[in-house]
C-alpha cells in the first residue's frame, strides 16, 4: 500500500523532531525545549517560513542552532555585530559543534580559506554579517555552499522602523538568490512591534510565515519608574536596597558617571566596576567575567554591556538615564533574572534628560556637507583612490581624521554613525589586540636563517613561519596576541621585544601592533562624490525622536507599566501586572496598610520564616489583601525573602 505524500512528509518531519530533542541532550543538556522554542523548531524543520518573536534571555538562539545539528547541510546566520558572532561561535566551539565566522575582522586569504572549508562540509553554522553578501568573493563561493538554513538574527534591523535600522538587511532575499529559494528561512528578535514585524516579513519576501512568540509578559519582573527630583539619591537608595538580594546593572549615558558610580559604591563597601568602550577590551572581559561569576556586585555601564551576556540570577537593573526606545529599555532591563525570580527593572526619569536626549539626537545627524567631508577624509585616511575598493578593515585614529577634515570629534563619530547605517562603511572594534607580521626575505632565506640561529631563536620563528606562512610573504598576516603568545610559550613583553630584535636588528620581518581601536572598511569602491539616500539619512532621525516620545509615555502613565510595554510590542491581551508600581499604588490605594496589619505579620514571623500559605492560615486574609500587605513590608524593607526560591518571608534585619 501506498503511503500517502503529506503522511510521509509528517513522518519525516516528526523523525528530525525526535533528532532534534536528542541535539538538545547531548549539546546543550537540556531534557525539554523552553515554552515556544519546540514549536519554533518544528516549525523551521517542516520548512515554513519561520519567524520567531521572543522576550530577551527566551531562548531565540536554540530556534536555528538546534534545527542545524539534524540538517544535512550548512545553516548560514546572518548577524549584525562582530562581537556577538564571535561570542555565539566561540560558546559552539565550547560544546564541541563546528561553527566559524566570516566578518572584516579577518584578511582575504583567511575569509577565503573559511569558505573553502564550508564548502568542504568542515562547519555546521557559518555566521556571516549582512554587507559581506554582496562582496565578490562570497558570490563566487556561494553557489557551492550547500545551504539547508538562513537564520536572520537581530532581525529588526531589517526595518526602517526598527531601533537599529541596517539598510544592508533589506537585500539579504536577493543577495542570497538561488541559495535563498532553496533554504529553510527563520527570523529572531526580541524586539519587533507590529510595524517592524510586518516590515521585516516583507523585506525577506515571506508569504506566509508561522510567526511564533512566546509573548512579552516577565510575570517575575517588578517595573518601577521613579520621579523623584534627586536623582543621585534614588540610585543611592535603589542600589543599596538591590545588593540585599544579589547583584545588578546600573546603566548610565556617560563614562563618567560610569567611573564616578563604581568608585562611590565601591567606597560605600559594594564591589562595583565600570564598563564602557574607554577602557580596553580585556579590562571590558574581565570585568564582564568578574560579574558573572560574582565576584563583583554591580556594573556601572554604558549600554555596550549586556549583549551576549547570560547571567541568570541579576537581580536588579537600574537606568539612571533614560534609553532613546522601549525597545533598547526593554531589552536592557529584560537582562534582570532570568532564572524566573522576582527581579527589578527601575527607570529613575528626569523630564529634562528627555530634553537633552532630544537634543543629542538632532546633533548626531550633520548636515550632508560634513558627512561628504568626512566620507572623503576617511578615504583619504586609508589611502583609498576613487573608484578603488577597500581590501580590508583598517584602523582609523578619529584625531587624525578630526585635524584631516577640520570638524569635531562628535561630529566625525556621527557622521560614522550614519555612513554605518547607511551601509557605506563598517566598523567594528577589535577585541583582542593583534599583530601583523610580513616576512621581508624570501622563504629560502629564512629556512637558512633558522638552520644557522641558536635553538631557542630558531624555535620562535620557525613557530612564526609556520603559523602565518604562506600569506605572511606578500603582506602582513594578523594574529591574536593571546594565540600568537600561547604557541611561543611567552609574555606579552617577551614578544615585544623578540619581535623588535628581528625587525630592527636581523631586519627579516616587519610587525604592526593594532590595539584597542576602531576599525573601518570602505563597503563600496570610493565613490568620486558622496552619493546617499537623504530620505533614509534624516528620516531616521524622526523614527528615533518618535521612539522617545514613547519612552516618555511609558514613564509617565498611569497605567500598568506591563500592559503598556506589551501593548507597544502589539499584544492586544495583557492584563495588569499587579506588580509595578502603578498597580501598587492602585491597589494601596484600594485597600489602605495599616499599622494592626503589620503587627499581625509580625507576630506570625517573629517565630521563624513562612511561606505565604502559612500566613495566609494564620491570618485568614483573602490573597489580594495579603499580597498587599507583604509588598508593602518588602518595599518598607519590614520583612525579607528567603529559601531557595525566596519562597518564604522572614523578618528583617532593619
Amino acid at each position: 500500500m501506498l503511503i500517502p505524500a503529506m503522511i510521509l512528509q509528517q513522518m519525516d518531519t516528526d523523525k528530525l523532531f525526535a533528532d532534534a530533542e536528542r541535539a538538545l541532550k547531548k549539546f546543550w543538556g537540556y531534557d525539554q525545549f523552553r515554552p515556544g522554542q519546540g514549536e519554533a523548531v518544528k516549525s523551521v524543520l517542516e520548512g515554513r517560513e519561520t519567524v520567531v518573536l521572543f522576550p530577551t534571555g527566551g531562548g531565540k538562539s536554540l530556534c536555528y542552532q538546534v534545527p542545524a545539528m539534524v540538517l544535512d547541510g550548512l545553516t548560514l546566520v546572518i548577524s549584525p555585530l562582530v562581537s556577538l558572532m564571535q561570542d555565539q561561535v566561540e560558546q559552539l566551539t565550547k560544546l564541541g559543534i563546528r561553527a566559524t565566522f566570516i566578518n572584516s575582522t579577518l584578511p582575504g586569504y583567511e575569509v577565503e580559506q573559511r569558505l573553502v572549508n564550508a564548502r568542504n562540509g568542515m562547519y555546521k553554522m557559518l555566521y556571516i554579517a549582512p554587507e559581506r553578501l554582496t562582496s565578490d568573493r562570497w558570490k563566487i563561493e556561494q553557489p557551492a555552499l550547500n545551504i539547508q538554513l538562513i537564520a536572520v538574527d537581530e532581525a529588526h534591523c531589517i526595518s526602517q522602523w526598527g531601533h537599529d535600522f541596517r539598510p544592508s538587511y533589506r537585500s539579504i532575499r536577493e543577495e542570497l538568490g538561488d541559495a535563498g529559494e532553496a533554504a529553510r528561512w527563520v527570523a529572531l528578535t526580541a524586539t519587533a512591534t507590529p510595524e517592524v514585524r510586518q516590515d521585516l516579513i516583507k523585506s525577506l519576501q515571506f508569504t506566509e510565515p508561522n510567526v511564533v512568540t512566546a509573548g512579552f509578559r516577565r510575570p517575575n519582573l517588578h517595573w518601577w519608574v521613579n520621579h523623584k527630583a534627586n536623582k543621585k539619591e534614588v540610585l543611592q537608595n535603589a542600589v543599596s536596597r538591590g545588593v540585599k538580594l544579589g547583584s545588578g546593572i546600573i546603566y548610565s549615558g556617560t563614562r563618567w558617571d560610569c567611573e564616578k558610580w563604581a568608585q562611590y559604591f565601591t567606597k560605600q563597601g559594594i564591589r562595583t566596576k565600570p564598563y564602557h568602550a574607554g577602557l580596553e577590551s580585556k579590562q571590558r572581559e574581565k570585568i564582564q567575567q568578574e560579574w558573572i561569576k560574582g565576584d563583583t556586585t554591580v556594573v556601572a555601564a554604558t549600554n555596550a554591556f549586556g549583549m551576549g551576556i547570560d547571567k541568570p540570577d541579576c537581580r536588579f537593573v537600574i537606568h539612571y538615564s533614560i534609553p532613546f526606545s522601549l525597545e533598547a529599555y526593554y531589552q536592557e532591563a529584560g537582562r534582570a533574572g532570568r532564572d524566573g525570580e522576582i527581579s527589578y527593572p527601575i527607570l529613575i526619569f528626569k523630564q529634562s534628560d528627555v530634553k537633552t536626549l532630544k537634543s543629542r539626537i538632532v546633533k548626531s545627524y550633520p548636515e550632508f556637507d560634513t558627512l561628504e567631508k568626512v566620507y572623503n577624509g576617511l578615504c583619504d585616511e586609508l589611502s583609498l583612490a576613487a573608484g578603488s575598493e577597500h581590501e580590508k578593515a583598517e584602523p582609523v585614529q578619529i584625531e587624525h581624521l578630526t585635524r584631516r577634515t577640520g570638524i569635531s570629534s562628535s561630529g566625525i563619530s556621527s557622521a560614522i554613525n550614519i555612513l554605518q547605517r547607511l551601509g557605506v562603511i563598517e566598523t567594528f572594534e577589535l577585541r583582542e589586540s593583534r599583530i601583523g607580521i610580513q616576512f621581508i626575505v624570501s622563504k629560502e632565506y629564512l629556512r637558512e636563517y633558522i638552520d644557522d640561529a641558536p635553538p631557542r631563536k630558531a624555535g620562535f620563528i620557525d613557530t612564526l613561519f609556520r603559523q602565518s606562512t604562506p600569506y605572511a610573504f606578500g603582506d602582513y598576516y594578523f594574529m591574536d596576541v593571546y594565540y600568537l603568545r600561547d604557541k611561543l610559550k611567552v609574555t606579552e613583553n617577551q614578544l615585544l621585544k623578540a619581535l623588535t630584535v628581528f625587525s630592527e636588528h636581523d631586519q627579516i620581518l616587519k610587525m604592526k601592533w593594532q590595539g584597542d581601536e576602531t576599525m573601518i572598511k570602505v563597503l563600496t569602491p570610493r565613490m568620486k562624490k558622496l552619493s546617499i539616500d537623504h530620505d533614509k539619512a534624516y528620516h531616521y532621525r524622526d523614527v528615533l525622536l518618535s521612539k522617545l516620545d514613547y519612552v516618555t509615555q511609558y514613564a509617565t502613565t498611569e497605567q500598568c507599566r506591563e500592559v503598556f510595554l506589551r501593548q507597544y510590542f502589539g499584544e492586544t491581551d495583557a492584563e495588569p501586572c499587579g506588580t509595578c508600581d502603578n498597580c501598587q499604588k492602585e491597589s494601596n490605594e484600594k485597600l489602605s496598610i495599616t499599622e494592626k496589619e503589620v503587627r499581625t505579620v509580625k507576630k506570625i514571623l517573629i517565630e521563624g520564616e513562612r511561606s505565604i500559605p502559612e500566613i495566609r492560615q494564620q491570618t485568614k486574609w483573602g490573597s489580594e489583601k495579603l499580597k498587599s500587605v507583604m509588598d508593602y513590608m518588602l518595599r518598607e524593607e519590614l520583612v525579607a525573602m528567603s529559601g531557595d526560591k525566596n519562597s518564604f518571608y522572614r523578618l528583617s534585619n532593619r
